[in-house]
């Protein structure tokens, strides 16, 4: 985990309830996968192809 980006806060137990997640939660979830996506896709392009 990046040191510079702060942690998430620790989660409640789930109980039977959903808990809503907010749009903005939403979108910063999947901006964070697409980057690590992405990243990792650059990695690998950067590997010999031997």
């Amino acid at each position: 985990m990046n040191p510079t980006q702060p942690t998430s806060p620790p989660q409640p137990p789930v109980t039977g309830e959903r808990r809503k997640i907010s749009r903005a939660a939403r979108r910063r979830v999947h901006a964070r996968e697409l980057r690590i996506r992405r990243t990792q896709k650059d990695a690998r392009a950067q590997l010999p192809l031997w």
